[in-house]
């Protein structure tokens, strides 16, 4: 098992989206990757807000580069991370 994986991905009613990544599910301290609906307008160039699915869609395609981002906020010390 890899030490950094994503282990969840859970979506907000605020359209938050919060990627969980660790070395497993039983990790003790994940790192929260948090996406938020102006990050991904911005990134897609669409108008605010984007819908839940469009997000969703942005981090499926995007998945490789957010961990990325995840892992090097984690390196620098922080265990969150929020891409606005």
């Amino acid at each position: 098992m890899s030490e950094f994986e994503l282990i969840d991905k859970r979506r907000e009613p605020s359209g938050l989206l919060r990627i969980k990544y660790g070395s497993g599910i039983d990790d003790p301290l994940p790192f929260i990757l948090t996406v938020t609906p102006s990050y991904v307008a911005h990134a897609d160039a669409k108008m605010l807000p984007p819908t839940h699915r469009e997000i969703q869609d942005y981090a499926e395609r995007h998945a490789e580069e957010l961990k990325a981002i995840a892992k090097n906020a984690r390196d620098r010390g922080f265990n969150a991370y929020v891409l606005e």
